[in-house]
């Protein structure tokens, strides 16, 4: 199994976030079976191998992603994935704002949902594709990846950065703030933050916080050799115990427990990027 993360260059840092690689090959009786939990980031995907693969949503099974794919955020809690044979790919992982940035299309069609892009994007995708199938090594494959990106910026139109600055504040309270609060942050009333947000994040300001708070429960999670509940409940910000559980069902559909002793670490594979 390889999984590799990478920065992207100095110039596309205020759009991208971080590439990853990753290829594995599974037989069919030793499948890759994970939870694909909800998670804040947006993602375009190159798969360059055709796996055997089948995915899962709320009990049904739902159609396997493109060669190509723009997926939204994730806030569904019942999305789960299976794959065997060879499983290789290239994930391009946006910032907040840098998919509508780079390509001025809102994400908000694309929540819970993986598909080919259209428009400005599409075209960019479908060179995309061509280019990374083509490259016979990781390397190669993540530099005709940059290429494309770089030259993507010279039709970038300088916009407002206050989403962007909006998210990361979420982001740097791990989700524990208001939307009052993210209202005065960027100096906008309510309801023209939520209409904003939602055009070049894709989703709302209050879901988007609550997601970024699940995501740090996870990484706390991973830091701790035993999960010590009530304390990552306080440091959360939740209400209390009953709070931070019924949040985290919302998400997994398990308790907290149940969750850890059964699917933590087979969520690894699609979340340790």
């Amino acid at each position: 199994m390889y999984i590799q993360s990478f920065l992207p260059a100095p110039a596309l840092a205020a759009y991208v976030e971080q590439y990853c690689l990753w290829d594995v090959v599974a037989a069919p009786e030793a499948a890759v079976a994970a939870p694909v939990l909800p998670e804040v980031a947006s993602r375009l995907s190159i798969c360059y191998s055709h796996p055997d693969e089948s995915l899962t949503m709320a009990g049904r099974e739902v159609p396997a992603t493109p060669m190509v794919e723009v997926a939204g955020m994730l806030t569904t809690r019942r999305l789960s994935s299976r794959q065997a044979g060879h499983l290789g790919g290239l994930g391009i992982y946006f910032r907040p704002t840098g998919f509508f940035s780079l390509f001025g299309v809102p994400l908000s069609a694309a929540i819970d949902t993986a598909q080919q892009p259209e428009s400005s994007a599409g075209q960019f995708a479908r060179e995309l594709g061509q280019r990374v199938s083509a490259a016979p090594t990781p390397a190669t494959r993540l530099a005709s990846a940059e290429a494309l990106l770089l030259r993507r910026l010279r039709w970038v139109q300088p916009t407002s950065d206050a989403m962007a600055h909006v998210a990361a504040f979420i982001q740097a309270q791990h989700g524990r703030v208001s939307v009052e609060e993210l209202a005065q942050v960027a100096n906008l009333s309510r309801r023209q933050l939520e209409r904003r947000f939602v055009a070049e994040v894709g989703t709302t300001p209050k879901l988007y916080a609550r997601i970024a708070r699940f995501n740090y429960v996870l990484r706390l999670l991973d830091q701790a050799a035993a999960p010590d509940w009530p304390g990552i409940s306080y440091q959360c910000g939740f209400f209390d115990q009953a709070h931070f559980i019924r949040e985290f069902r919302s998400f997994t559909g398990e308790s907290p427990g149940h969750y850890v002793q059964h699917y933590h670490d087979d969520a690894h594979f699609f979340w340790a990027r």
